[in-house]
This record gives structure tokens, C-alpha cells and sequence, in this order.
């Protein structure tokens, strides 16, 4: 309850997963510009359609900026999921 009420006023703490619109995320134009290897795709898709859960982590700075999961990211996008759970990093 006491995370929730934080997160109104955007204090958000770390080692904690909330759940944010993927509309909100900001993704730096230097991971939009960078292609997934082919296998390392393959990989990650065919865990998320086997487990529904993404391998890696979305990880996030304070201001909504994807610091870490871009390919999570982009299975979000491609599934229409339209909340992800992520972690917040200082």
C-alpha cells in the first residue's frame, strides 16, 4: 500500500517490480537504431510464448528511460501488451 501511494508522487524504489504503461517508457534512439540478432530473438520470443514471462528484465531510470530490456520491450510492442512489469534502477 505505502509502495503504491509513493508511486503517485513518482518515487519509485529499487529491487521492487511495478507495473507502467508502455506508452509511458522512453526508449534512447540509440536502441531503437540497434537490430536483434536473429538467434538471440528467436530465443527470447520462444521463451515469452512458452512461459508468458520475458527473459530479461525492463529496467528503468527515474524518468521513465530504458536503461535495460530492450528486446523485452519490443516483444511488448509486437504482443500489444499495453503494461509491463519493470524495475527501477538509481
Amino acid at each position: 500500500m505505502i509502495r503504491w501511494i509513493k508511486s503517485l508522487f513518482g518515487v519509485y524504489e529499487t529491487n521492487y517490480e511495478y507495473w507502467v504503461y508502455t506508452k509511458d517508457i522512453k526508449v534512447p534512439v540509440a536502441y531503437i537504431r540497434t537490430k536483434v540478432g536473429y538467434e538471440k530473438w528467436m530465443h527470447k520470443i520462444g521463451h515469452y510464448f512458452r512461459t508468458g514471462e520475458f527473459e530479461s528484465p525492463i529496467l528503468l531510470h527515474r524518468d521513465f528511460t530504458l536503461e535495460n530490456g530492450f528486446t523485452s520491450m519490443k516483444i511488448a510492442h509486437i504482443t500489444g501488451l499495453d503494461k509491463v512489469p519493470v524495475y527501477f534502477v538509481d
